[in-house]
């Protein structure tokens, strides 16, 4: 028998098929400690949602949200809202817009802001608190939307693309129109990127630059051979100085300084897109929490979320998954800075929440965070597990609440048939407030396991503070 450490996962990211490996970061991701804590590395709980805001006369989901001067505006249903801090909730107007169709909300610098929302070939802006709909006999029916170097920017499904006069939502010139027709693609989604005007199409990308020009101000500079998933524009999203998204070939690319569209993807991910038969179910946001940037993914049957932090460290994509308790995919459709806070919108439902990772739970939904370890094995050999031992944070009770959050456990369970099944759960006592020198006691006599190897997994849900640092276990190897 011998002692020996388990190799704690540092992202999702199971093989093809499950006996290759089934590793998974549920509502959980890793940090660096650094070399003078106990390990480099720590896996901590996702940032919980507490509610802030039921929109009264909300018809829909939270579907885009800006920061407008401490301000935010955001679209619920067919509804164009703002938000302050203090609570105060106001309905700007109605839009006679698709119910379906993804929505792009931007602003100007104009003083006070244009807010400009376009959805399914209708524009509207909001000025000094009065919604219009853009008339102008020039505007194009519009399907996405952006805002760069002062002129707000759209596109067609014809695969023109316009851009407005400068910081004036309602004024379009038919003569400030033009072609993406570098390749004989159709135009997917019109972006922005330090200036520049993107232009993604079905199988490349051209990128445009202020020149200044007095009929048109944008000429086309260069044009690279990737593109965006046909349907997938809002999959698009900022991510610091550069843009993320799903191309064409159903990778997820980074595109930032030099116009080198990495692939920021895992087989993984790329499984999960190349099942999505509906593109534009795709939605995408960005967050910053903590000292990491996250870029997060989500369609109904799945979540994904990439650590642009964690990857920088690693030098390899990391990746973790998120899930809303009862649901394949995560609840939230934004995430947008609003003073010192961030606000997330309910996709589906007329509520806002805060998201800190001082909340424990999902606005009174349990927040599972569930960790499943690499295969543990000696192949060809047999195995018998003698004891499992696991250091998480510990002595985090509540003190006072709901018995599991005084007194909190973790739940660990095995599989022995490469996590397609799991044995009946034990859990583990995570100690209650204030117990300094509680031992979090090993599992014991855990049996034996195959050829193929043991699959731990590991969950905990009581509102507190949640760590993991290192699993080791107590393993015979054997020879008959």
């Amino acid at each position: 028998m011998s002692i020996v450490p388990l190799s704690l996962t540092n992202k999702s990211n199971p093989a093809r098929f499950k006996q290759g490996g089934s590793a998974q970061l549920l509502n959980c991701y890793v940090e660096e400690i650094g070399k003078e804590g106990k390990v480099p590395w720590a896996i901590y709980a996702s940032d919980g949602l507490q509610g802030l805001l039921q929109v009264q006369g909300g018809n829909g989901g939270c579907r885009a949200g800006i920061a407008v001067d401490g301000v935010l505006y955001f679209v619920c249903g067919t509804q164009l809202h703002t938000f302050q801090l203090n609570g105060t909730d106001t309905l700007i107007g109605s839009m006679n817009i698709d119910i379906a169709a993804p929505v792009f909300i931007q602003r100007n610098r104009r003083v006070p802001p244009d807010v400009m929302v376009v959805c399914g070939g209708l524009g509207y802006y909001s000025r000094a608190g009065v919604l219009s709909q853009i008339t102008d006999p020039d505007f194009l029916a519009a399907i996405t939307m952006d805002f760069s170097d002062g002129y707000f920017v759209i596109s067609s499904a014809l695969s023109q693309w316009a851009i407005g006069s400068i910081d004036d939502a309602a004024n379009w010139d038919g003569l400030d129109v033009a072609t993406a027709d570098s390749n004989p693609d159709s135009l997917v989604r019109v972006g922005a990127m330090q200036g520049n005007v993107m232009l993604f199409g079905e199988r490349s990308t051209e990128i445009w630059s202020d020149v200044g020009n007095a009929d048109f101000a944008y000429t086309r500079g260069p044009v690279l051979e990737i593109g965006m998933l046909p349907g997938a524009s809002n999959s698009l999203a900022t991510v610091e100085q550069s843009l993320c998204w799903v191309a064409h070939d159903r990778t997820v690319r980074m595109l930032g300084q030099g116009y080198d569209a990495q692939r920021i993807s895992t087989a993984a991910v790329e499984r999960d897109i190349q099942s999505v038969e509906d593109p534009s179910k795709i939605n995408a946001t960005s967050w910053v929490s903590n000292g990491h940037t996250f870029y997060k993914i989500t369609c109904p049957d799945w979540t994904w979320v990439y650590d642009t932090t964690v990857s920088a460290k690693f030098g390899e994509p990391v990746w973790h998954k998120r899930q809303t308790n009862g649901r394949p995919d995560w609840r939230v459709s934004f995430v947008v800075q609003l003073g010192e806070k961030l606000i997330a919108g309910d996709a589906d439902r007329p509520i806002l929440y805060e998201m800190s990772p001082a909340f424990f739970d999902d606005a009174g939904d349990p927040l599972i965070s569930t960790v499943v370890l690499p295969p543990v094995h000696a192949f060809p050999y047999k195995t018998t597990h003698h004891a499992l031992y696991i250091d998480a944070e510990r002595n985090v009770g509540s003190g006072q609440g709901r018995p599991q959050d005084v007194d909190p456990e973790m739940i660990v369970d095995w599989s022995d048939d490469d996590g397609n099944t799991f044995k009946t759960p034990r859990t583990i006592s995570l100690g209650q407030q204030g117990s300094k020198l509680k031992r979090i006691q090993p599992l014991m006599r855990l049996g034996q396991a195959g050829p193929n190897g043991r699959v731990y997994r590991a969950s905990w849900s009581a509102k507190v503070a949640r760590a993991l640092y290192q699993c080791s276990a107590d393993i015979e190897k054997n020879t008959v």
